[in-house]
């Protein structure tokens, strides 16, 4: 007996236009003997430069014979394996599972995961050099964790932070935040003040939330919302809050969302995400009540110390953002759990 599950991008079918919804949707079946799925997150270096992720997950099997009507962009990493995402809005879909034809499927698609599937931890860990998001995952890799686990060996010298997705299409710089940093403007996160209470997240005296660490760093946190599951693909997405002034081309010169090989997806009125054309990997989000402050992909960041970029980046623990939309319950109260263990011990450390 079989269990059919839909897999489906930022909406339902396909379109070619970067203005209106994507819409990526197609059917899994599945053996119900064998459920639940085991999965793990890889946190390679080329999984969280493709996706912009902390990490990539993906099951089930399709075939891609059966997907010819989508509307699909293929990339073979620098890894050598070939994946598939949505040319539309980015989202990351089919990554090969063999030469005969199979694909697994990213499960940031599926809309529902919970008893489907059952996380198993972390793999590559070693590839993050600080352990990555395995600390708030409780990671089972096989791996030697002793370098992941070392605090960063960083004394903040550097001025710029290189930014790069897995292609190279798209490359850019943040800079270490300085007095522009606090001419921007913004109500306050979903972290801080979670949109489903109904509380305002108005901000009249203009507290520079984002900023984090006697404002020497940029505020990090995560999102498990429904547009940011299906927009990349993967249920946990990680962002750095960064004023636009203090993101840069390689050149130096002024961001510019139209720089490389960026592409645009409108999800909704006044919000835009920047994907890159040619890998498929989440790069911004932004919109138009807070233009100033731009949500940047951790992902895509390549800091000395590790993937968590702790040199430039204060994690927010007390919440994941939206968790109240997570389709997957236990990996998001996994995730919390987690979250507010490791800032509990790093408070003692840092005490």
């Amino acid at each position: 007996m079989a269990a059919t599950r839909r897999a489906a991008g930022s909406n339902r079918g396909v379109s070619g236009s970067l203005t209106s919804p994507s819409k990526m949707g197609f059917a899994i079946t599945l053996e119900i003997s064998l459920l639940p799925i085991p999965i793990k997150l890889c946190l390679c270096n080329t999984c969280r430069r493709l996706s912009g992720t902390c990490g990539t997950s993906y099951a089930g099997t399709v075939q891609l014979s059966d997907l010819q009507s989508l509307n699909l962009a293929t990339y073979k990493a620098s890894d050598g394996i070939e994946h598939r995402f949505c040319s539309t809005c980015g989202a990351q879909a089919l990554i090969q599972a063999s030469k005969s034809g199979s694909w697994h499927v990213a499960t940031g698609l599926w809309n529902r995961t919970e008893g489907i599937t059952t996380f198993e931890g972390c793999e590559s860990v070693t590839d993050t050099l600080d352990g990555g998001a395995s600390f708030w995952l409780d990671s089972t890799d096989d791996a030697p964790l002793e370098k992941a686990s070392s605090r960063p060996k960083n004394d903040g010298r550097e001025q710029r932070l290189r930014a790069s997705c897995d292609c190279g299409g798209v490359k850019f710089y943040l800079t270490r935040p300085n007095s522009d940093s606090f001419k921007a403007r913004s109500p306050f996160s979903d972290l801080i003040v979670p949109f489903h209470t109904g509380a305002s997240s108005e901000n009249p005296q203009n507290d520079p939330w984002w900023l984090r660490d006697g404002n020497t760093k940029y505020m990090a946190g995560t999102c498990m919302c429904t547009s940011c599951r299906v927009a990349s693909g993967f249920e946990i997405q990680t962002w750095a809050f960064v004023p636009k002034s203090n993101i840069i081309q390689e050149d130096g010169s002024e961001m510019d969302y139209g720089m490389g090989t960026l592409r645009r997806y409108v999800s909704k009125e006044d919000v835009w995400r920047e994907f890159c054309g040619v890998c498929g990997a989440t790069v911004f989000w932004h919109c138009g009540w807070r233009p100033s402050i731009v949500d940047v992909s951790i992902g895509l960041l390549d800091p000395a110390e590790g993937a968590r970029v702790e040199a430039w980046l204060e994690w927010w623990t007390d919440r994941v953002s939206f968790e109240e939309l997570a389709v997957n319950r236990s990996l998001v109260r996994r995730l919390e759990e987690g979250l507010r263990r490791w800032g509990k011990a790093k408070e003692i450390l840092d005490s």
